[in-house]
């Protein structure tokens, strides 16, 4: 801009000083005079505000700013001091994990607090102008933020925990998305705000999610159902209703994770997934989601640690890569806050924290997440000593709320909202009758106990109901199974960060059951089964023709146990 302000002014000084000399000056050079004056003037300013900028700028690299770290809220009380002290240090904000209602609100409106009341220049020079823009800085609110996909109840104690995105989209027909009018549509955004609602008052004022991804891969370890669908249209819908509801809360939302995690066999928590696929099909499939986000001014998007050939195929992370940000920022003209998955996560590759935190910064990402050591990146990145922009932080930070709590939510609102979200999302293929007892087979393919409220809701329904619960140290073949008993095979597997997905355990439990069990149910991943076929039918014919019936629940809440368990009772032929 300066040199083209320069160049002007220089041809239009040639130009009157031509005239000047050679003795033909006319009364409209007066004008070009007053251009050449205007123009030079103008340069100047421009020229002393990129200096003034450029001394802001280096002056202002506490490189703690560009951080958010960890938050464990279960032990806020105990590690106060320390959280205090990095608020001190001038951190933009926390990711919070846990905690209990109470005790979190009331400790985050202190760090709030805190951060309003920190010395901005302290790590600065004596440069007037900058220290004024870093006084101000001081003001600004942190970003608490949080994984809330699902809800407050996904990390916090008191919160409601809502079923996962596939569930939702589950819980309404095709038919209803877009008329923007309805009462099927009016409870998915009345969950959408709830959650925000929630969020607000415990005095989280940004949540990561929607999740963006398309789940295009039935053996994705880490999306599956957290994505809200299979196709473009499905995801960007549902991705789009849920940035209108937290936004219009005046809560900040995050589309994740950019340019979609859903066709990958790798869990990125654990290493770097790699998604070959041509840019003509990331335009027309992957980056849908985003692009629709961006037009709804979607205050933040989060880069995956994704290795993607088509944006870069130096195999560096877009998390990190130049590439990647720069095709986001121009080809996608998204203005908006930029931030990296957690820093902690396998993958980043064969990078360290510190060398990707560097990178990152330097390809123009606005904000590192997670970062196991604050103090050990701001070091490496000290004696490093690159400058950064903060312009989209400070805009981001000026637009949330400080203290965001409102008044109390309407918890037992929001609760009974879920169950009937939750029982809306379940899916049944094929159909049954129940004429037998009741033999249940519970496949635990996670750490947690998991199946009793379901146990429990059947007996209430089958007293003769018998059953065994099979965990990772058992084996099914081991178990007698009565011939002539209705057997249910229901499996609970999480999708969950650094599990890796379902285990080859769980899929040699369930090949050996899938030829006498008569109804398999799913609480979690809807994929599952996609393999599995059940017993043929006897000449009684049960069951369809075309073996054993699923149902889908989604999730393994106690809620959604409740639910299958009525679905299943309405189908005993007494």
């Amino acid at each position: 801009m300066a040199v083209i302000l320069a160049k002007a002014g220089i041809q239009c000084f040639q130009y009157v000083l031509s005239r000047k000399l050679s003795g033909q000056v006319k009364p409209e050079d007066d004008k070009y005079l007053l251009y050449t004056q205007t123009l030079i003037r103008i340069t100047a300013s421009y020229l002393f505000f990129q200096i003034d900028m450029n001394m802001y700028n280096k002056t202002m690299q506490n490189y703690y700013q560009f951080m958010i770290p960890r938050l464990n809220g279960a032990e806020i009380r105990k590690k106060f001091g320390y959280y205090r002290s990095l608020v001190k240090k001038g951190v933009a904000g926390f990711i919070v994990f846990g905690g209990e209602l109470k005790t979190l609100k009331k400790h985050l409106e202190d760090l709030q607090n805190e951060s309003n009341n920190r010395p901005a220049n302290s790590r600065c020079s004596s440069n007037g102008a900058a220290n004024s823009r870093l006084d101000k800085a001081a003001e600004l609110p942190l970003i608490i933020a949080s994984d809330l996909e699902r809800g407050l109840g996904q990390q916090v104690k008191g919160g409601t925990l809502f079923p996962p995105a596939m569930a939702l989209a589950s819980a309404f027909k095709k038919g209803a998305r877009g008329k923007g009018q309805g009462s099927e549509i009016k409870l998915l955004r009345d969950s959408f705000r709830a959650i925000a609602e929630e969020a607000k008052y415990a005095g989280i004022n940004t949540i990561f999610a929607p999740v963006l991804d398309i789940n295009t891969n039935p053996g994705n370890p880490i999306i599956s159902v957290r994505a809200f669908g299979e196709d473009t249209e499905t995801v960007s819908f549902f991705g789009c209703e849920m940035i209108r509801a937290f936004q219009g809360c005046g809560i900040a939302a995050c589309g994740k994770h950019f340019p979609g995690h859903g066709d990958t066999e790798v869990d990125s928590h654990i290493k770097l997934p790699v998604i070959d696929k041509s840019l003509n099909r990331l335009k027309k499939y992957e980056l849908k989601p985003f692009e629709k986000a961006i037009k709804e001014n979607v205050q933040m998007i989060m880069l995956g640690h994704l290795s993607v050939p088509a944006l870069d195929n130096t195999g560096i992370p877009v998390s990190f890569s130049k590439k990647a940000v720069r095709f986001l920022r121009e080809a996608m003209k998204y203005k908006g806050l930029v931030i990296t998955d957690a820093m902690n996560m396998g993958g980043i590759g064969t990078f360290s924290e510190e060398k990707a935190a560097f990178m990152a910064l330097e390809a123009g990402v606005d904000i590192l997440l997670h970062p196991t050591d604050p103090e050990k990146i701001v070091s490496y990145l000290e004696a490093k000593n690159i400058v950064c922009n903060a312009e989209h932080l400070m805009r981001f930070r000026k637009e949330i709320d400080r203290m965001p709590a409102g008044k109390m939510p309407d918890f037992e609102r929001h609760h009974k909202l879920s169950d009937l979200l939750t029982e809306k999302a379940i899916r049944l293929t094929g159909d049954f009758r129940i004429r037998e007892d009741l033999f249940l087979i519970i496949l635990n393919d996670d750490e947690q106990s998991k199946g009793t409220a379901f146990a429990r809701s059947l007996k209430e329904c089958f007293p003769s109901l018998k059953m065994r619960i099979i965990r990772k140290t058992a084996d099914i073949q081991k178990i007698k199974i009565p011939e002539t008993s209705f057997v249910v095979a229901a499996v609970f597997s999480e999708t969950k960060a650094w599990k890796g997905g379902d285990s080859n355990w769980l899929y040699r439990q369930m090949a050996y059951i899938k030829n006498r069990a008569d109804l398999f149910v799913s609480f979690g991943s809807p994929y599952l089964y996609d393999n599995v076929k059940g017993k043929q039918n006897d000449v009684n014919s049960r069951r369809s023709s075309n073996g054993a019936a699923k149902i889908f629940a989604y999730w393994d809440s106690e809620s959604a146990q409740r639910a299958v368990a009525k679905a299943i009772g309405k189908r005993w032929s007494r």
